[in-house]
């Protein structure tokens, strides 16, 4: 055989001819600024319980693992599938993965880092059925090796390996052991991934030496002081924290605070992470990336009128964007699905969870999710508390029945009530919200109205009883909702009066200010995020009711939200003065443990909690794919759709992106267009609706049915999921 040097300068690490010697330089590179702008961070999180020698030796391994992660590559099957023409295949010898042949060259005199070493290279890739015989045959024949040198190594798992072969061996605490390799491991990938980018091969950018005097600089361009939570937040960064606090307190700059050097900025919707990613553009410059499903084409429309793209400059603008997958960015606006999806445990989590555990982690709006999803949250957090990570959960309404949880995560509570006097006189309306449409007209002939139900149905039905009233709701076409969703910020921000009736998107994503709120009753944090739309600012007199509630007859009970929860809100309500401590414990009574017993709510939560427990107790996880992982982070039940009625326009959009398959710029741009005439419905709706893929690679649908610009998509009642029970 030829000089294994002299092989890896010639032999390709990729398609494109990068040599393996070129792409190992390029991970060795990425491992150097890994450390040096993390060293600090990383070595923390090193398990104090295992010996002096190991602990110092962290980098050593690290380093060793990524010079011998791919010299499996030299093989002449591998070569042969890259079309590498300068080497020769060997006839009658079998393909064999890299990975599993890459331990075997590895050489390190201290034998219980060569076995880490080995076992790291190992399964930088999964390692599902191995053929030891035929990797025998290859080392010996391609390479000379006469004794297999890691037969027993391709025989055990990954976790038994290192339990039995070297925490019990070398007498090393088992569990101390598993939590290094783990970090070791996903640091490994998350080198290895950024180096193989096509687009963006940078690990880490150069970090803020503090998130801090940026926040501190934004408050003095602004004119304004830090407040008690802020102060707070700035003092006890070192700590886990949940701070509950109202809507419009200023969580997000205590948020930025918290973030430090790196960190993810979690948010539950797309729309909402859009929203905090402009302000921490604003604040952090090119330092913040955005990260979910549609991120591109936001910031692509984002910056459309931008001079870089006017310039035809957008490679910045795609750079950011692939940098901030590789999480290379110091500041990530994401959405949950982006990161906390290592909580199931699929073959290669570990590079999720070692990023999340030397970043700093923002939670918000934690009532926003689902029983399932927020179990799976819960459990990731507690993952990371165990393991030397930090987040600071802010909420304005937390699940109380999570408190006993966090609170032995070693978590941190505070509340701070920023609101000296209550902004919200409520009446409570033993009627349904149709029976008071003349008194909705009359006060907005005269006030900004705001009228928020539970189902998109209820909304247009009410459209066609108010003529004069405007609709935002989720089945409105991108391109219509963009232009609702300014019209309505802008009715708001103006002094004409006049009524927008909407749904839940009041809760989560528009930032409004009305004198009157009109809502059916949904559960206790929902009801106080839409009060929270009302008086935001607390300017407005409430000497009379501007929040009126209608618990009868209300849609989207069983569908939308859960009928317990629903019912024991009922029995809180009272008329009058809602001062933010009331609220509070409005949420503390209907979210005790003991309120929800018995509860669908409740059993949903405990059931996921249980399962995704098992995965960290040894229970093999199912899981087996980060993209499924992701999946259950995601409503993987809402499907893309496109009226029928505007076919013609889309088909010419999709044979622009057909044309356009080797650029990469062109093809994003021609999809968000597609994208434009798009909304989202429940996958079980769609089995009622004729329906037709818009093309093969695309899951996106036409679909029948009537569609008006100012009443959006309208379900038939077969297809209207609205009347469906809530099935879990």
């Amino acid at each position: 055989m030829e000089n294994l040097q002299s092989l890896l300068e010639k032999r390709w690490a990729k398609d494109d001819g990068t040599t393996i010697r070129e792409h190992t330089n390029k991970l060795l590179e990425n491992l150097e600024k890994l450390k040096c702008h993390y060293k600090e961070e990383i070595e923390e999180l090193i398990p104090k319980k295992l010996p002096c020698e190991l602990r110092d030796r962290f980098w050593e391994i690290l380093e060793l693992a990524c010079e011998y992660h791919d010299y499996g590559k030299i093989h002449c099957k591998f070569q042969e599938k890259l079309k590498n023409k300068s080497v020769k295949p060997i006839k009658n010898l079998p393909e064999v993965r890299h990975n599993l042949l890459s331990p075997a060259f590895v050489d390190v005199e201290d034998e219980r880092i060569g076995k880490i070493v080995r076992l790291l290279v190992l399964h930088h890739h999964p390692v599902e059925e191995v053929s030891v015989e035929n990797v025998e045959k290859v080392l010996k024949e391609e390479f000379g090796f006469e004794k297999n040198p890691i037969s027993f190594l391709l025989k055990k798992g990954e976790i038994d390996y290192l339990r039995d072969d070297i925490a019990r061996m070398f007498n090393l605490p088992e569990e101390e052991l598993i939590k290094y390799y783990r970090l070791l491991k996903g640091l490994l990938l998350r080198i290895d991934h950024a180096s193989s980018s096509k687009q963006a091969q940078e690990v880490e950018e150069i970090p803020p030496d503090d998130t801090l005097s940026f926040v501190d600089e934004f408050f003095k361009e602004k004119n304004i002081n830090p407040n008690e939570m802020q102060i707070f937040i700035k003092g006890n960064r070192d700590k886990n924290l949940v701070v509950i606090a109202p809507t419009g307190s200023g969580k997000t700059e205590a948020g930025f605070i918290y973030l430090q050097r790196k960190g993810f900025f979690m948010l539950p919707y797309r729309v909402s992470a859009n929203g905090i990613y402009t302000r921490a553009e604003g604040i952090f410059k090119d330092r913040a990336g955005l990260l979910h499903s549609s991120a591109l084409s936001y910031v692509l429309e984002k910056d459309e009128r931008n001079e870089d793209i006017q310039n035809n400059k957008e490679d910045a603008i795609f750079l950011n964007y692939f940098l901030s997958c590789n999480f290379a960015k110091p500041i990530i606006v994401c959405t949950p699905d982006q990161l906390m999806h290592f909580v199931f445990r699929y073959k290669g989590f570990e590079k999720y969870y070692a990023t999340a555990l030397y970043s700093r982690l923002v939670i918000d709006e934690l009532q926003s999710y689902d029983p399932i999803t927020l179990a799976f949250i819960v459990k990731a957090l507690e993952v990371l508390a165990q393991n030397g990570g930090k987040f600071l959960v802010m909420t304005a309404t937390f699940p109380e029945f999570l408190k006993e949880r966090f609170i032995s995560m070693g978590v941190e509570f505070e509340k701070f009530n920023l609101q000296q006097k209550p902004y919200h006189n409520v009446e409570i309306v033993q009627d349904k919200i149709d029976s008071w449409i003349e008194k909705i007209v009359e006060l907005s002939q005269k006030a900004k109205v705001l009228v928020v139900v539970n189902t998109v149905k209820k909304a247009i039905e009410l459209k066609g009883e108010i003529p004069s009233a405007k609709l935002l709701h989720s089945r409105f076409m991108l391109k219509d909702r963009k232009q609702k969703e300014i019209e309505i910020k802008n009715f708001f921000d103006g002094q004409e009066g006049g009524v927008w009736i909407t749904t839940q998107l009041a809760e989560v994503s528009l930032d409004l200010d009305a004198d009157y709120l009109f809502t059916e009753l949904s559960t206790a944090d929902s009801l106080i995020q839409r009060m929270g739309r009302c008086n935001r600012r607390g300017q407005k007199s409430t000497e009379e009711p501007n929040v009126f509630v209608f618990t009868e007859e209300c849609s989207g009970i069983g569908s939308v939200y859960y009928k317990d929860l629903h019912q024991k809100m009922q029995k809180e309500l009272k008329d009058g003065l809602w001062y933010w401590e009331f609220k509070w414990e409005l949420m503390e009574k209907v979210y005790s443990e003991s309120a929800l017993r018995n509860t669908k709510y409740l059993e949903s939560f405990n059931k996921a909690y249980s399962y995704i427990t098992s995965l960290w107790e040894g229970t093999d996880s199912l899981i087996r794919s980060k993209s499924k992982a992701q999946e259950l982070f995601r409503d993987i039940n809402a499907v893309q759709v496109i009226p029928k009625r505007f076919e013609k326009e889309v088909q010419e959009l999709v044979q622009k992106w057909e044309r356009t398959k080797d650029n990469l710029v062109e093809r994003v741009k021609y999809l968000s267009q597609i994208l434009e005439y798009s909304f989202s419905l429940p996958a079980w709706s769609l089995n009622k609706l004729e329906k037709q893929k818009i093309h093969d690679k695309l899951s996106i649908y036409y679909v029948e049915g009537n569609y008006g610009e100012d009443t959006g998509f309208e379900l038939t009642s077969s297809a209207d999921t609205e009347q469906e029970e809530n099935i879990v």
